[in-house]
């Protein structure tokens, strides 16, 4: 992926974009899980820039959500409506699938 070029288009390409640099950073905790390092929990893959929440995952959720490149984790409550669905709601974290313009943008982020 190329940081350089941010999107400043729609609030779908945003979002995407956001939420994609949240992705890369997550992989690289999972690699560190598989490799039987300690992670800081992962980052909360929600729509708003800068989110702060943090939560484990065990592998099997981490599978889970990377199963599909337009699924994310995002902390509870963080869904925007508009752009994604709850697939699966846990007490730490809910798996979110995107729709429309904003799948489209995730799948070729991926």
């Amino acid at each position: 992926m190329d940081w350089s070029k941010v999107p400043l288009g729609t609030r779908e390409q945003r979002v995407a974009f956001n939420e994609a640099l949240c992705r890369q950073l997550n992989e690289r905790k999972a690699e560190w899980m598989k490799e039987g390092l300690p992670t800081a929990g992962f980052r909360c893959e929600c729509v708003t820039l800068h989110c702060g929440s943090r939560f484990r995952l065990s592998s099997e959720h981490w599978e889970q959500a990377r199963s599909q490149s337009d699924r994310f984790v995002v902390a509870p409550g963080h869904v925007a409506p508009d752009l994604e669905v709850v697939i699966k709601e846990y007490p730490d974290f809910w798996l979110v699938e995107k729709r429309g313009e904003a799948e489209a943008i995730a799948e070729k982020l991926d």
